[in-house]
């Protein structure tokens, strides 16, 4: 996603907001979405992208 280089906050906006769509999306089938494991694929990699190197 070369439009959000450098913005890294909008990214993670729309990151939540792909998340959430698929949550809604698994509830409206009727399944039980594993919010822990949605939480680690779309966000949980945006905190280790941040951190300074050392």
């Amino acid at each position: 996603m070369t439009e959000f280089y450098g913005h890294s906050i909008a990214l993670a906006f729309y990151l939540a907001a792909s998340m959430q769509e698929a949550v809604d999306d698994a509830y409206n089938l009727g399944l039980c979405p594993d919010l822990p494991a949605m939480h680690g694929r779309f966000l949980g990699w945006l905190s280790l992208a941040r951190r300074p190197r050392r």
